[in-house]
C-alpha cells in the first residue's frame, strides 16, 4: 500500500499541471509519515508547518492567497529560503472533534 500511494506522490511531482494536493484520511494511518518521506526523498527541502503547534500561521494565510505573498511569509515564519521547485511544503491542519454541546 505505501508504495502505491508514494508512486502516486512522484507522479504528482512530475506532473506539468500540478495543484495544491490535500491528503485527508483516517487518524493514525501515516499520512504525515509517508508526506515527511516523500519530502525527504524527492526534495532538496521540506518545509513542514503544523497549524496546531503554530497557531500564528493562520495570519499568514487570512492576509491574503497570493501565492508570492504566502511563499515569502511562510519562508520568514519557517527561517529559510523557500524555492518552489526543490522545496515540499507540507501544512499539517488536523481536525479535531467540535464537543458536544448539552442538550
Amino acid at each position: 500500500m505505501k508504495r502505491h500511494l508514494y508512486k502516486e506522490l512522484i507522479a504528482w511531482k512530475k506532473s506539468t499541471r500540478r495543484k495544491p494536493l490535500i491528503v485527508q484520511g483516517a487518524r493514525q494511518v501515516g499520512k504525515t509519515f509517508l508526506l515527511k518521506e516523500f519530502g525527504r526523498l524527492a526534495y532538496a527541502n521540506l518545509a513542514y508547518f503544523n497549524f496546531e503547534q503554530e497557531p500564528d500561521l493562520e495570519q499568514i494565510f487570512n492576509q491574503s492567497m497570493n501565492v508570492s505573498f504566502l511563499i515569502s511569509n511562510l519562508s520568514a515564519f519557517y527561517g529559510k529560503k523557500i524555492t518552489p521547485e526543490d522545496t515540499l511544503i507540507f501544512l499539517m491542519k488536523s481536525r479535531r472533534p467540535q464537543k458536544l454541546s448539552p442538550a
